[in-house]
């Protein structure tokens, strides 16, 4: 008896060195500064940042909170640990519910298009007098134009929400929820745009909408609670001033479905999808779009690129199944030697600057940051100039990160392009406009952006 009390003993002084000597290597590991890291690539975003001393924050304590959510963001080796406990969690399959019965997802009704003060062009054939038909003259049907048929690529199957993220068919899919007040301020700022330099640019708004909208079948995103994406796009068209200029994107994205156009593993489009909206852009503008068997292509990984849903999803293993790969196009006005010739120019977040490519080569960076090969990703300013146009055309794209795969397809038109991302910059369009001489302003904006309030204070900002 007494020798099993002594294995006892032993066993649990033994557990409580272990415990001790763990927490006292994790307690060093933690004063280790030079292995901090600052940006998170698992996550996709920077890290928490060292707070910066003031007086009032010692007062209030918000630096010594600063302190604390410093210390947690940041902590050395945090990515490997993420990545041990989506690891161990992901032996346990697709965890969560069934789609059929609806989510927990907060969403508005969306009014109809064009309910309560109309802001589109009135009918020019509005109050014009009759003829009446000649009962002798037997009328002559107008034929229907013919539309070249697309393979229908729509995804029927029934899937699982998995942290938030519902998966089916080896894809994953984000879902989209219409906010009245988000859309009203971002309809609202679009208006202001135009009122402050409406007379000077042509104004157009896209608005790019998710995967789920355009791959899933209908009644799947209807049984998961989500909102009409379609329905709100043609909402916010409706209430814009009648001078702005809609790019309509949904229809053409959903007759392409079959195609490469979103990837399964993250939320933006490819390249391929934002190919289609460039068609529709070059239609309003009166011009031929280049086809794609005109520029040089090239791809990053085979089938090995792992995106934000893949990440959100706790790294399903299903999805590592289906990886991605990043296919790029190149502008016909940038040197044949994109690897080593840098022909645009961007400013970052701490406001360094640097020539750089607008498609790069991103193969010795990590895989899952192979979207960032388009633009220079997500800059406060980043621009262009085409050496083979000198009419002085410019214009301006303010986008989010889906505008990054649209805006090679465009430098070949102007002269001067540039773009900023809204959710960086400090300037106002009315001040990029006067800076820049512009023609040409496009508003790009996921359709989450547009009609939510996360970007709320932005658009106002932008729109001052």
């Amino acid at each position: 008896m007494k020798d099993r009390q002594d294995s006892v003993k032993t066993v649990q002084r033994i557990k409580r060195i272990v415990f001790a000597s763990v927490l006292a290597a994790m307690c060093v590991l933690g004063l280790m500064w030079f292995l901090r890291p600052a940006v998170s690539t698992v996550e996709k975003r920077e890290l928490t940042a060292f707070p910066k001393f003031t007086f009032k924050g010692l007062w209030d304590g918000s630096f010594f909170s600063g302190i604390d959510a410093w210390y947690a963001d940041t902590y050395p080796l945090r990515e490997e640990l993420i990545d041990a406990q989506q690891s161990m969690e992901s032996r346990y399959g697709l965890r969560g519910t069934q789609i059929i019965g609806g989510s927990n997802m907060a969403v508005d009704d969306i009014p109809d298009a064009g309910a309560g003060d109309s802001a589109g062009p009135a009918d020019p054939n509005a109050g014009e007098p009759s003829v009446p038909a000649d009962p002798n003259v037997t009328p002559t049907a107008t034929p229907e134009p013919t539309a070249t048929p697309h393979p229908d690529g729509t995804v029927h199957e029934i899937g699982e929400f998995n942290n938030g993220i519902y998966i089916t068919n080896g894809a994953a899919y984000g879902l989209y929820g219409f906010s009245q007040s988000g859309a009203d301020a971002y309809i609202s700022t679009m208006n202001q745009i135009y009122q402050n330099v409406g007379s000077k640019v042509n104004l157009y708004v896209m608005n790019v909408p998710i995967s789920a909208s355009v791959m899933l079948d209908e009644n799947v995103w209807n049984d998961m609670g989500c909102s009409d994406e379609r329905a709100a796009i043609e909402y916010v068209n409706s209430k814009l001033d009648p001078g702005i200029t809609p790019i309509p994107v949904y229809d053409i994205l959903r007759e392409h479905n079959a195609e490469y156009i979103y990837f399964r593993t993250d939320h933006h489009w490819t390249q391929l999808g934002s190919y289609y909206a460039y068609q529709v852009f070059c239609g309003l503008k009166g011009w031929t779009p280049h086809t794609l068997d005109q520029f040089r292509t090239t791809q990053f990984g085979t089938d090995s690129y792992l995106g934000s849903y893949y990440t959100s999803s706790g790294k399903v293993p299903v999805l590592a199944m289906n990886p991605d790969t990043v296919y790029a196009w190149y502008p016909m006005c940038v040197d044949a030697d994109n690897n080593t010739v840098r022909d645009m120019h961007m400013v970052q977040r701490d406001g360094s600057e640097y020539d750089w490519r607008i498609i790069n080569d991103m193969f010795d960076y990590p895989d899952s940051e192979w979207y960032c090969v388009f633009s220079a990703a997500d800059q406060p300013f980043s621009s262009l100039h085409n050496p083979n146009i000198h009419d002085g055309s410019a214009v301006m794209v303010v986008k989010d990160s889906y505008g990054n795969a649209f805006i090679p397809w465009l430098v070949d038109h102007y002269e001067y392009t540039y773009w900023v991302d809204f959710r960086y910059t400090d300037e106002t369009v009315s001040h990029m406009v006067e800076t820049y001489g512009v023609q040409d302003v496009i508003f790009e904006a996921a359709t989450f952006n547009a009609t939510g309030n996360l970007c709320n204070s932005l658009f106002l900002g932008i729109g001052s």
